[in-house]
């Protein structure tokens, strides 16, 4: 069984896909009866996930998330009815017009995590790293979800978000899990040897289920007491009262608790292990933000339009390694062709996210990091902008304009006030991680872990920071 759970990982990787398989556009693997298409590159994605989205919409079984009991969230129910209903709750409020309300939110948890780094510092760590930039996803969704303020890492938000997020990441790629090949393995005792589909369905059933109902709770415990606070879950229960029939409960928790999933933070991480690996577009931005902002408060989003080079690093950083390298997969619901291949009804398509950022006929060089790439010619090379990292047709990401601001501001501010550099080792050597060692393979892929330095760019910037957040609270 543990040969079985090796030969799906490796091959269903997304970092292996392209050093195993050559087929242009589209490649097709039968995997234990189970027909599955891999799409390599945008065009083919845009074709048929965009294109012909109306039969490409469809999720395919995950049994391990049915046993957790998410398999009703947005990014994973079935296309039909429910899903529409949920994908409409979630564009209500999560649109591009009503996003910039929430710009004045996520700008203070951009300082406050600033702040918990250099309260760090100098020596933050990537596991420090992690939880403050996971403190920095999770508290933007939780004030957008119920009005709650994260203030402590011992939240229960943060607790139990932390706890689902960790047992998840042991169970691999939805729909590239053993099984998602052998189903009858979920009927199997826990202490069968290489079978620790029991065991993450058992950690993951809590925190899921707290999310569900305790974000609802706060909310009705708000209304009773007379101090609500704007959120998802306030207008979904005012608008349920005025209509009981328009939705349900059940409804308006599943909607809430999806927006848990956000992985925004995975790409901070990645921008902080781009920095460390390429400090010479940490000063350019910084000479760009210095120039345009000044050294006498942080960049805000009025600045966005203004600094170039900063919203390049931004894309490049979805770009260089995508916080989500093999899509969720789609179902096909009938029988198609494409380019002279059948496809039959039933088939599992992957959107091969991590190869189309590696496309050398749009990205040159694609394995470096290299953010002028976007910029018009002749200072950069007029590349698009990664827009793939957010999915497609249907199932495009019903967040990505608020992941968009989140990873915009938390990155300009950590340009304007820190300086990251190399960790050293005890003979005084600079310790310099290696990127394919330290990125994960699973439901968001991310650095596990690198060693590194978070100092403060110049003393006064601290106390900016720290008036900042003391205004805005």
């Amino acid at each position: 069984m543990n040969g079985l759970r090796f030969m799906v990982r490796k091959i269903l990787s997304p970092s292996h896909f392209s050093d195993l398989f050559f087929s242009g556009d589209i490649m097709y693997l039968d995997v234990l009866g189970n027909p599955m298409i891999v799409l390599d590159t945008e065009k083919g994605a845009v074709d048929l996930l965009n294109k012909r989205s109306s039969i490409y919409s469809d999720r395919p079984r995950f049994i391990l998330y049915e046993m957790i009991g998410w398999s009703t969230t947005l990014s994973l129910m079935p296309y039909g009815k429910r899903f529409a209903a949920h994908r409409q709750l979630h564009r209500s409020y999560l649109n591009r017009t009503k996003c910039r309300e929430f710009r004045p939110m996520q700008t203070l948890e951009a300082r406050t995590l600033v702040k918990n780094l250099l309260d760090a510092a100098p020596a933050a760590y990537s596991d420090l790293i992690n939880r403050q930039e996971a403190t920095f996803s999770t508290g933007v969704v939780a004030q957008i979800v119920a009005g709650h303020r994260i203030s402590s890492d011992d939240d229960p938000y943060m607790r139990t978000t932390q706890a689902l997020r960790e047992s998840l990441g042991r169970s691999g790629v939805p729909g590239c899990t053993a099984l998602d090949f052998l189903p009858f393995l979920r009927y199997l005792p826990a202490w069968f040897p290489g079978l620790p589909f029991g065991t993450i369905a058992k950690e993951c059933r809590p925190p899921l289920q707290w999310l569900y109902n305790f974000p609802l709770q706060t909310v009705q415990g708000q209304m009773e007491n007379g101090v609500v606070k704007p959120s998802f879950l306030l207008v979904q229960l005012e608008r349920m009262s005025e209509n009981p029939e328009s939705r349900s409960y059940d409804d308006i928790k599943s909607a809430a608790a999806a927006m848990f999933g956000s992985t925004i933070w995975s790409s901070v991480t990645v921008f902080i292990l781009a920095m460390l690996l390429h400090p010479e577009w940490q000063v350019k931005a910084q000479k760009e933000i210095d120039s345009v902002v000044g050294q006498s408060r942080l960049p805000d989003f009025e600045d966005r339009q203004h600094l170039p080079l900063v919203e390049c690093i931004v894309q490049e950083t979805l770009r260089w390694h995508p916080p989500t390298e093999l899509g969720v997969p789609h179902r096909l619901m009938e029988d198609d062709f494409y380019q002279g291949m059948f496809i039959p009804k039933g088939s599992t398509v992957f959107a091969n996210i991590r190869a189309m950022s590696l496309d050398e006929s749009i990205y040159s060089s694609p394995k470096h990091f290299f953010p002028e790439r976007f910029l018009p010619k002749p200072t950069g090379k007029g590349e698009p902008h990664f827009v793939s990292a957010y999915g497609f047709g249907r199932r495009v990401c019903s967040g990505q304009h608020l992941a968009d601001q989140s990873l915009w501001i938390a990155i300009a501010s950590i340009l304007a006030a820190c300086m990251i550099s190399n960790a050293y080792d005890e003979h005084g050597n600079a310790i310099v991680p290696e990127t394919e060692d330290v990125m994960s393979d699973g439901v968001s892929s991310h650095p596990n872990g690198f060693p590194c330095v978070i100092s403060c760019r110049d003393t006064h910037f601290k106390g900016i920071v720290l008036v900042s957040v003391l205004d805005e609270d």
